[in-house]
């Protein structure tokens, strides 16, 4: 009976083995498809710029993104500045003179934990193991017509209320990601789907995406298509900075 349940034992821990180890070498084909992984490891920020496609129409839109946690989206809507989502590593703040605010406002301490996992700038999958991450391998499936395979990726594994678990599609030609599944907090936890598409090179040798379609219950509900993406530029601190403590969002 020991021995049999030592069987059983040695199975399990082969086929987490070779499970890891089908995920590590789709992410080495993947990050390999995209311009290196030192290349990845080395990018210090992203500037990107565009059109936000939903359903009340298309307004510019600009993201900022900075290591290791900062990042802000600014949208122009009917002549004026919107500024849902900032954080500059410690405070979220937003603008948004529809929503009644006349300046800059604090996002409430029960979104902080979203804002924070957005706001990670490194890949998710670079070093993942050490930031307590779990990647395993899916099999393969259908996103779009097209053959891909699957990696599960669960962040802060294990972590109360900090736990969360995507899945990522590969498409199997080219390497890319093209589909991925995640829950959205703004949408209660419901799963959102992004498609990516028009990969492209940044001019640094960087292979990123320059259209990202979100469909929610099969519908497209956000769709960014971007016609310009610059990678390690110069980002002063004060674009991500709160401008001050004068609105409080009603504190």
């Amino acid at each position: 009976m020991k021995k049999a349940l030592a069987l059983i034992a040695s199975l399990f821990f082969l086929a987490q083995f070779f499970q890891a180890q089908t995920a590590d070498e789709i992410l080495a084909k993947y990050f390999k498809s995209v311009g290196g992984i030192e290349k990845w490891k080395n990018l210090k920020s992203v500037k990107m710029t565009g059109n936000m496609v939903m359903a009340q129409g298309e307004f510019p839109i600009t993201l900022y993104r900075e290591s290791p946690n900062k990042f802000k989206i600014v949208m122009t809507i009917m002549g004026q500045e919107i500024i849902p989502q900032a954080f500059d590593g410690e405070t979220g703040w937003m603008v948004n003179p529809f929503a009644g605010g006349s300046g800059p406002q604090k996002i409430e301490d029960s979104q902080i934990r979203a804002l924070k996992d957005v706001s990670e700038f490194e890949d998710p999958f670079i070093n993942y193991r050490d930031k307590g991450f779990a990647a395993s391998f899916e099999g393969t499936g259908d996103a779009g017509g097209v053959q891909c395979q699957i990696i599960k990726l669960i962040k802060h594994q294990g972590v109360e209320g900090e736990e969360i678990s995507s899945l990522y599609y590969f498409d199997m030609d080219q390497n890319l990601q093209i589909l991925i599944k995640q829950p959205n907090a703004q949408m209660m936890g419901q799963e959102i789907e992004i498609y990516l598409s028009d990969y492209q090179d940044t001019g640094d040798g960087l292979i990123m995406p320059f259209v990202l379609d979100t469909h929610y219950q099969g519908q497209s509900v956000q769709k960014l298509n971007f016609t310009s993406i610059t990678v390690n530029e110069d980002i002063p601190d004060d674009i991500f900075k709160f401008p001050g403590e004068a609105n409080t969002g009603g504190n």
